[in-house]
This record gives structure tokens, C-alpha cells and sequence, in this order.
């Protein structure tokens, strides 16, 4: 005869596998050309999460937001999704999905009904709603966007009235706060919910919203899909007592930016070389060139871009150098000369810009200006 204590609790700890923001057929622009393959390698790292979720064994697994990036995928994209969801309810996990800004519910329908009649899978209404999973122990709280919503809806307040309960989850997708103070109030929500864990989409990298008593995650993309640094994987949460976070990273590609300074580099061929230094197929890259830059250095980046290109997935090269006004001020041409004229009339541009941009500007204007006097083209 069971004893009390083995009816309250289930005879193994739960486990969930969460993931967000796949983007299955999204639009990939900040990698220009490449956007298109791109969705071929999101289908592959979703084919590998779903691999490393067989592997684990997973009580549930939590799809929270944009599993798609559109509500109207083509039927054979429609038909790839289920087939690997399929999977994972084939191996006896449960299946929840809280729909995102990009997947939303579209008459109430989620995905053009791809995932419709599927068993072991909710789709999580546009309303919160409760569902119970009494073999493992587990209420979970979700809600999905709709398309015709102007916010996210309000699943954390669904969950502070659900009663006590040993595995209490939220699922779904919010709107990640762009100021302190609604940072603030957000994490003031989550601490309210009572939850164990909260299964969170909103953010295409990893972010850890915990509070002291409730832990809540965003496992950012499995894949790369926005141009934000930072890393996404799905993350395995053990329910035992707490939640137990530990990510499982998949993902091929990444994005960062850098920052070089063009003064430190004697010529173009060395500043190229530096930018080739940092070059990864795998690698999405923002090259920032800040700081002094020498009075007659001009910069070509839409060349640096063109030649540089094949050594990253994606690269882009912004110049944000500028000569300082001292070193135009000492600019080593005779006052009558034509290059210290036109140093001259550039210094008074750039003492009277309004703005830093504008003095950028007039900055680049004098070291494309000497360049082309001393006889060097555009490099």
C-alpha cells in the first residue's frame, strides 16, 4: 500500500526541455544574401534540438514564442514541424506552446492549424489557461499572442491565483523591457507569481529573470537570428525541490561586434588584415572603427566590406573614427598650399559642428580630400 508521502510526489522529479524563438522560415536581413540559407541551417538546429531532447528524456517540453516566423508557414514547413514535434510526443513528452509576436494566433488558429489534432500538444489559447499534467505533478499557466492583440497577455497574473502547488510553471512570450525601471517592475511580477519555474520567450539570447524565490529563464534562440550578442540554447530544467537550470547549446553560427582603433594601423592593407584576423564562416560580425583616426586616412568600408566578405557569414563596417581637432590644427601642409587651405576650412567645420555626426562628417570629407591630393585614391 502506497504511504502518504510516495502520493505526494511523482516517483521521479520532472524535467523540461525549453525552447524559444526558432524562427522556422523567418527573414534572417541583417545577413543580407545569406538570409536565405540561413533558414535551411535553423531547420537543422532545430533537427538537432529535437535529437538532444530524445537523448534527454524530457517530461515536457516548453515552446515559448516564435517557433515560427510567421503565422502562414508553407505546408511543407507546416509538415517539417510537426513531423519533429511528433517525435518528441512519440517518446512521451508532452508538448507546450505559447504562441509569439511572430507566430501569433490568427482567428484563433496557431500556424494555419499545423499542430492541430495533435496529441500530447496544447497550443496555449490567447487567454490564460490552466493545464494539468497529474502523472508528473504539474500546473502549468500559459497563453499565446494573438495577432490582433496590441500587448502580450497576461499569464504571470493567471498564475498568482492558482493555488500552491508543488511544480506551479508559467509559459510564454513578453515583451523584454527597455528601461530599469520596467525591469524592475517585471521582475516585481515574476516574484508575485509564486511559480517554480518560469518558462519565458522575448529575448533571442539567453536571460536569467530569477528572483529569490522564483526562477524564470529566457533560453534565447537555438539558432542564430537576430544580430545581438549573447548566446541561446534550449535549457533542460530539473524540478526537484527547485528548478535547475543547465543549458544545452546547439546552435552553429554566432554574432559579435568589435571595435578597432584605424590609428593604431600604418596602412589599409594592415587595417584589412586585422578585420581578415577576426573572420569565421560561422561568424555574423559588426567591425565599429572608433576613436582618432590620422588626419589624411581615409577609410573605403564599402571596399573593406566587398573584399572582407568571404571570411565571415555576414560583416558590416562602420567608420566612427574622426582626426582630432589638435592634429588638424597641426596638420603638416604650408598655409598656402592647397591641402593647408583646405585643412584650414575643414578645422573651422569641424570647431563649429552642432553635433558629433557632423563633425564626423567634415573629419571624413579632409581625409578623403589630402588623400586624393597626395595622390592616393580611395584604397
Amino acid at each position: 500500500m502506497a504511504t502518504p508521502e510516495a502520493n505526494q510526489r511523482p516517483r521521479t522529479a520532472p524535467t523540461l526541455y525549453h525552447l524559444a524563438d526558432v524562427r522556422l522560415g523567418g527573414a534572417f536581413p541583417f545577413l543580407g544574401e545569406g538570409g536565405s540559407d540561413h533558414r535551411a541551417v535553423v531547420r537543422e538546429t532545430f533537427v538537432r534540438a529535437v535529437d538532444q531532447a530524445l537523448t534527454l528524456e524530457p517530461s515536457i517540453v516548453l515552446l515559448t514564442g516564435n517557433l515560427f516566423g510567421t503565422p502562414f508557414p508553407p505546408r511543407d514547413l507546416a509538415e517539417f514541424a510537426r513531423a519533429q514535434i511528433g517525435r518528441l510526443t512519440g517518446a512521451g513528452a508532452a508538448v507546450l506552446v505559447a504562441a509569439g509576436p511572430l507566430d501569433a494566433l490568427h482567428d484563433r488558429s496557431y500556424a494555419a492549424g499545423a499542430l492541430a489534432g495533435m496529441e500530447r500538444v496544447t497550443v496555449f489559447p490567447a487567454t490564460p489557461k490552466v493545464v494539468v499534467l497529474p502523472d508528473l505533478e504539474v500546473t502549468a499557466v500559459g497563453a499565446s499572442w494573438a495577432s490582433s492583440a496590441t500587448a502580450p497577455p497576461d499569464f504571470l497574473s493567471g498564475l498568482t491565483i492558482q493555488p500552491a502547488d508543488r511544480h506551479l510553471i508559467g509559459v510564454g512570450y513578453l515583451v523584454w523591457p527597455q528601461t530599469d525601471e520596467a525591469m524592475r517592475a517585471l521582475r516585481r511580477q515574476i516574484a508575485a507569481t509564486g511559480a517554480m519555474y518560469l518558462a519565458l520567450g522575448g529575448s533571442p539570447v539567453r536571460r536569467d529573470l530569477s528572483t529569490e524565490r522564483v526562477t524564470a529563464w529566457c533560453p534565447g534562440s537555438p539558432e542564430l537570428v537576430a544580430p545581438e550578442e549573447g548566446d541561446g540554447a534550449p535549457l533542460l530544467v530539473r524540478l526537484d525541490g527547485h528548478a535547475e537550470v543547465t543549458p544545452r547549446p546547439v546552435a552553429r553560427r554566432r554574432f559579435a561586434r568589435f571595435t578597432l582603433q584605424p590609428a593604431a594601423y600604418g596602412t589599409a592593407e594592415e587595417l584589412a588584415a586585422a578585420i581578415r584576423a577576426l573572420g569565421d564562416p560561422q561568424l555574423a560580425a559588426v567591425v565599429r572603427l572608433v576613436g582618432p583616426s590620422r588626419i589624411n586616412q581615409h577609410i573605403d568600408v564599402a571596399d573593406l566590406r566587398a573584399r572582407l566578405a568571404g571570411a565571415f557569414l555576414a560583416l558590416d563596417v562602420a567608420d566612427e573614427s574622426c582626426p582630432s581637432l589638435e592634429d588638424v590644427a597641426a596638420a603638416p601642409y604650408p598655409d598656402l598650399s592647397v591641402a593647408g587651405k583646405f585643412a584650414a576650412v575643414v578645422r573651422r567645420e569641424m570647431e563649429r559642428a552642432p553635433s558629433d555626426e557632423a563633425r564626423r562628417r567634415a573629419g571624413a570629407a579632409l581625409r578623403l580630400g589630402l588623400a586624393l591630393l597626395e595622390g592616393r585614391g580611395p584604397s
